[in-house]
């Protein structure tokens, strides 16, 4: 009897136990995890990118988080947080790129591969909405972006129906007043303001206003003008909406008391007038043009001095050559250098440069390339929040969440 016998008491051996496969065996099943809280899982949802994907994927995980992302307090808290919606395109009316190109590989417009260049006229694009005339009928459309829907205008007043011969003409789509805070605005009701200087009196030029709400046109208002107003994108402070016209004249269309004005730009602007007209950082109307000499983007503001002249004072200027990479640095000795389209919302700069198009945002100083090259003018830029649309509105090419 070996020693370890006699400590067992006893002259057998004891069995020798698998330990390993007895404690897998008896090891109890996983532990499930719980999800998350509610008010936990929303703090997580509030911090997902503002781009719509991200929310629209997680609305599909369940009722239950579809329930939470479509929650009206949830998506104000949301743009709360965020604070300008994202860019996610813009409209252009060059040949060679689509009529909608995106900015971001989380979105595609539907139905964009049936709205082309050789059908359509964009004229603006404001509050989730885009305003479209057929270049073959001269109808007025208007294009949600995200859902899809549109809507044909009835043609305006007969002292305005000359404004499918192209020339002179200009419209804008807006937000109704007042509905600020309308979180869908597929139902938010929507403004058309549209301009002409006629044809045939070079020195008259007249607008009005068609309300969806109403679903006819205004009245007709006329002023007298020494130039024409041309297609280009239009700046919306407060309830005035300034559009350029020729030879450095910028129209006034005073909303709030159905108005219009004509405003001179000073003389010694009249050479920088190839820029975009853009709200100020001050409240008032602003201007946004490329210094081609020293590579600067200059930010001026409209203001009035002691006498009632309308001046432009510069607010800001930024040096271009801290962003552009040395060898568009170089380029852009040789080509122009303009900017073309001014994202409202989002405070965004679009600037041109031979076939691409940069985004500097304003307020964070970032500095993004389109991947759409062209040769682009004026564009009309597109932001939106999330908003409870069908899924197949959104591409899926970001994978990403």
């Amino acid at each position: 009897m070996d020693s370890l016998s006699a400590a067992c008491g006893g002259g057998e051996r004891l069995p020798v136990r698998d330990d390993l496969s007895s404690r897998s065996a008896a090891s109890p099943p996983p532990l499930t995890l719980p999800l998350p809280h509610d008010d936990l899982l929303l703090e997580i949802l509030l911090r997902l990118p503002p781009e719509p994907i991200y929310l629209l994927r997680a609305s599909l995980v369940s009722k239950h988080w579809r329930r939470l992302v479509h929650d009206a307090r949830f998506l104000r808290r949301f743009r709360a947080f965020h604070g300008a919606p994202p860019v996610l395109g813009f409209l252009n009316n060059q040949s060679g790129p689509p009529l909608f190109v995106p900015t971001s590989d989380a979105f595609a417009a539907v139905p964009s591969s049936t709205m082309s260049h050789g059908s359509w006229w964009a004229l603006d694009c404001r509050h989730g909405l885009a305003l479209l005339q057929n270049r073959n009928s001269g109808n007025l459309l208007v294009w949600h972006l995200m859902s899809g829907e549109q809507r044909y205008l009835p043609r305006p007043p007969p002292a305005l129906d000359e404004y499918d011969c192209g020339r002179g003409f200009n419209a804008a789509v807006l937000r109704a007043p007042g509905n600020e805070d309308r979180l869908d605005c597929r139902t938010c009701p929507f403004l058309v303001p549209m301009a002409l200087t006629h044809g045939d009196d070079a020195g008259l030029t007249s607008a009005c206003v068609y309300s969806s709400e109403t679903g006819v046109w205004g009245d007709v208002i006329s002023v007298a003008t020494l130039e024409e107003v041309e297609a280009r994108p239009t700046a919306l402070v407060g309830n005035k909406l300034y559009s350029q016209m020729t030879g450095g004249y910028i129209l006034e269309f005073d909303l709030d008391s159905y108005s219009l004005h004509v405003n001179e730009v000073p003389n010694d602007m009249f050479c920088y007038f190839d820029g975009v007209l853009m709200p100020a950082e001050d409240g008032g109307l602003g201007f946004a043009v490329v210094d081609y000499a020293g590579l600067h983007l200059h930010l001026f503001s409209m203001v009035a001095t002691m006498d009632g002249t309308l001046v432009w004072a510069l607010r800001r200027a930024i040096d271009l050559n801290k962003f552009f990479a040395p060898d568009v640095v170089v380029r852009c000795k040789t080509v122009p250098v303009e900017a073309i389209g001014f994202a409202e919302d989002a405070d965004v700069v679009f600037i041109y440069v031979y076939d691409c198009v940069y985004m500097l945002h304003l307020k964070s100083m970032q500095f993004d390339e389109v991947s759409e090259k062209g040769h682009y003018s004026s564009i009309f830029p597109y932001t939106s929040f999330y908003t409870p649309v069908l899924p197949c509105l959104l591409s899926s090419r970001n994978d990403k969440v």
